[in-house]
């Protein structure tokens, strides 16, 4: 039994209105990524901080994870004082290192204090409703989209907005929603997390149909890839929360077939532009950030860059991102590194991702979830979003892995408190 069995007493409580507000409050952080400019940087996950201090009263302490966190700290630490880049982008280092450890620090509140599952399966229920009714009615009716429009237009920063609604057409035959977020990848995103999340913590014996159903009217109405990793995460996750044999290679293979069957049905020209290297949207997620990481691994193999030292890496963008244009470059530079996981080995070398992914693995094992589920569950994240240090990202992976958590923790009481022969 893990620590969060101490909690078990006030499982069935719905956790109060200050629990309700800080929920609502990260989903509403990691859907929308609101924020605003701090010394002339976006600041984003504002919300992520708010709701995270709604969430501290309800906090169940897990004293083998806070020991983990600590020694995160100390090795994000050591990689800002000792990154290869040296002490000349150490200013921007900083700015980075206090961004993870604040994204860290509200991601371990997060998982401390998500105790109530029916409250959270409730309310990630309606998120999922939000977003697939929403998305249907945006696309349909156009007073829907111009209110949407309006409100991204006053509420987010502008270099974060997508406005490449001529891409979209061109690609997809209709402009893709974005239902008060800043571009239609945040949608995929919140449609993947809420729905894994909702799928592990439910009970419904045809949740399975209902999720199959939703992920059918997404690649319809939203047409982005990712929504297909939203079913084979959350039986990947349901199964091992309910102790149901999986082989761990399977398993960990089958969020990526959702990819590639999507892209081979859905998307016939547009894989053909991804084969080709013309797909700017695939080239900046995958193939640039990993031949950006093997360049930056080739000069500094073991400890890399030094946590957020993206400057240092500006050599190797403008290389790998050439047939591009450089005043393109120049104009795209904020989102040429798309994804954590490149970062990652980028930031601190082969020897140091090694030390990193250990040390969150057993972060994660301090609140009983498995180091397969947790390594799965972040490095499929990682591949949806470039922020590393970010408070959207982490809160991401606390939400789902919270989610697995409850899960697992009900499944196991309910096995201890069968009576003997019962299955």
């Amino acid at each position: 039994m893990t620590e969060l069995a101490s909690a078990s007493y006030d499982r069935q409580s719905k956790g109060g209105l200050t629990f309700v507000i800080g929920l609502n409050l990260c989903l509403a952080g990691i859907y929308t990524n609101f924020g605003f400019h701090v010394g002339g940087r976006p600041a984003t996950g504002v919300l992520v901080i708010a709701g995270a201090m709604f969430l501290v009263p309800h906090m169940v302490p897990h004293m083998r994870s806070l020991f983990w966190l600590g020694w995160l700290v100390f090795f994000l630490t050591v990689s800002l004082v000792a990154g290869g880049s040296g002490a000349v982008l150490f200013e921007k280092r900083l700015t980075s290192w206090l961004q993870i450890i604040v994204a860290l620090g509200c991601a371990h509140i997060v998982l401390c204090a998500i105790v109530y599952p029916k409250t959270v399966r409730k309310t990630l229920f309606l998120w999922l409703m939000f977003i697939v009714v929403g998305m249907i009615l945006e696309t349909i009716f156009s007073p829907i989209r111009e209110l949407s429009d309006a409100f991204r237009h006053v509420v987010f920063l502008k270099e974060l907005l997508y406005v490449d609604d001529v891409r979209d057409l061109n690609i997809y035959g209709f402009v893709r929603p974005k239902l008060f977020t800043a571009e239609p990848s945040h949608v995929a995103s919140g449609f993947v997390i809420f729905g894994a999340g909702w799928y592990v913590l439910s009970s419904l014996r045809r949740r399975f149909i209902l999720m199959l159903i939703c992920t059918i009217l997404a690649i319809l109405f939203l047409g982005s890839p990712f929504v297909l990793l939203a079913l084979p995460l959350a039986w990947f996750l349901d199964r091992m929360a309910s102790g149901h044999a999986v082989f761990g290679l399977v398993a960990a293979g089958v969020p990526l077939l959702g990819i590639v069957a999507l892209i081979l049905m859905r998307f016939s020209t547009r894989f053909a532009d991804i084969l080709s290297g013309k797909d700017t949207s695939f080239f900046v997620r995958f193939l640039g950030p990993y031949e950006v990481a093997l360049k930056s691994i080739e000069q500094y193999p073991l400890f890399g860059v030094g946590i957020g030292a993206k400057p240092a890496l500006d050599r190797h963008i403008d290389i790998v991102y050439s047939s591009f244009g450089s005043s393109w470059v120049d104009d795209h530079r904020l989102y040429l590194l798309n994804n954590a996981f490149a970062n990652s080995l980028s930031f601190f070398g082969l020897a140091g991702a090694a030390i990193f992914f250990f040390l969150i693995a057993r972060w994660a094992k301090g609140f009983g979830i498995r180091a397969l589920v947790s390594l799965l569950v972040i490095l499929l994240l990682f591949q949806l979003d470039g922020g590393l240090e970010t408070l959207r990202m982490w809160g991401s992976i606390a939400v789902v892995l919270g989610c697995y958590a409850m899960a697992r923790e009900n499944n196991v009481r309910e096995t201890e408190e069968a009576p003997p022969g019962v299955p």
